[in-house]
């Protein structure tokens, strides 16, 4: 074995990978949500050095055959949590772009020897082309070329890597502009921090991340941080998924529960019914982008005091051109699949095209492509401006959405025509 022998380059490429995949994993922020993508970056880099280290060993096509599918398994793998690590707000990413580039560079290694493999009870001779069946072709795992619409803000540049990385031609315009309330007009976050203060508040309900970063940050116009934690530390703290907990973490504060995915207003209310119930408690809500009536009502309903804090409300983007250019895309056939990452998206898109006269046209246009929603808060949404919903993924997440849909979608297509 040479070190020329595309095996054992094999081999080497992927220690490396194994290698630097675990040296990042090991300096990553021991935040819940980072560290549930990089334990299994961990496990997938590993797996993926030893089943390579498999295919130089092998003694025979069959031995080498089954070491390469596995082999391309974990390499695939890898390239699924990092794409997920891409697109958390984690500060410094300048490593994982490498390792994407690399991992894509090992999948067309295993290609190439997948191509090359001896197949099993192969003839000396091949027969005559005349003579040998056509397989039917199959359908590719990625998007082929389709044409992506999505309309994500803060996001953006995530997703439009997301969908470029399974080959889709993104098409991506932000719906979305969160405004912050000014400080002046947002007496309901000083009186929220009055009564937190004051021991007034039993419960306290997170929903975002940006929106609990916001909350505190107006709060330390007022108050010392250590006696914002003193109170907070007196008082039931609830985070709605790990966005919520990342940003209690940056300030050094732990929430008492934390709700399970998909993070709707549903799992909310069933955790605490679960874990907590509100009846006779003075719950404190900070709301995101716009009002929750139901989970107000679920909350009144089971005996809470509810009271909301407003942090920042949406609006549609100062510039709409790039939305107009995508709805324009959607009206006219050019795209394949649209997807929704927030309800609130799908409110500002059917706003648009309400103005424009264009509500039953966008309609039918959905009809005829494939329509994703990232959980079942956009799902609802969508339905509500009965609009189809063709794919949820496995969890609620962007990465996923993407990576599961990609794999997907052709077969959804030919359901759909």
């Amino acid at each position: 074995m040479t070190d020329s022998d595309p095996a054992h380059q094999l081999k080497a490429r992927t220690k490396q990978f194994a290698i630097d995949a675990l040296q990042l994993v090991a300096a990553l922020p021991r935040t819940p949500d980072i560290q549930a993508i990089g334990a299994p970056l961990a496990k997938a880099a590993a797996a993926l050095a030893e089943h390579a280290r498999a295919v130089e060993r092998a003694r025979s096509d069959d031995e080498r055959r089954t070491a390469l599918a596995a082999t391309a398994n974990q390499a695939d793998d890898a390239a699924f949590w990092l794409d997920l690590l891409a697109a958390t707000n984690l500060e410094d990413r300048t490593i994982v772009p490498q390792l994407l580039d690399r991992i894509a560079d090992i999948a067309a290694m295993l290609a190439h020897h997948a191509a090359t493999a001896v197949a099993p009870g192969a003839a000396a001779e091949p027969a005559p082309a005349s003579q040998q069946p056509v397989p039917a072709a199959p359908h590719p795992t990625d998007f082929a070329g389709l044409r992506v619409a999505a309309f994500e803000s803060r996001m953006a540049t995530e997703m439009t890597r997301l969908i470029e990385r399974y080959k889709g031609t993104p098409v991506v315009a932000p719906a979305l502009r969160e405004v912050p309330i000014p400080r002046r007009e947002n007496e309901a976050v000083f009186r929220f921090g009055a009564k937190l203060m004051l021991e007034q508040v039993d419960l306290l309900v997170l929903m975002t991340g940006t929106g609990t970063t916001a909350l505190f940050d107006l709060l330390k116009v007022r108050y010392a941080m250590a006696d914002l934690a003193a109170a907070i530390k007196k008082t039931i703290v609830v985070a709605r998924g790990p966005k919520p907990v990342a940003a209690l973490k940056k300030l050094n504060l732990e929430p008492n529960i934390t709700v399970p995915e998909p993070n709707t207003w549903v799992d909310v209310v069933s955790t605490l019914d679960e874990y907590r119930p509100v009846k006779g408690l003075r719950v404190v809500v900070q709301e995101y982008g716009m009002p929750n009536p139901d989970l107000i009502g679920a909350l009144t309903q089971r005996g809470a005091d509810v009271f909301t804090v407003p942090i920042y409300k949406w609006a549609l983007p100062e510039d709409l051109g790039p939305l107009k250019q995508a709805l324009h895309e959607i009206l006219n056939g050019q795209v394949g699949a649209m997807l929704i990452t927030n309800a609130a998206q799908i409110d500002h898109v059917m706003q648009l095209v309400a103005q424009e006269g264009r509500t039953a046209q966008f309609k039918l246009a959905c009809k005829k492509m494939i329509v994703a929603s990232i959980g079942p808060s956009a799902s609802e949404r969508l339905k509500l401006h009965e609009l189809p919903v063709d794919f949820e993924p496995s969890h609620a997440k962007m990465g996923v959405l993407v990576k599961e849909l990609a794999e997907r979608i052709h077969t959804l297509i030919g359901r759909k025509r």
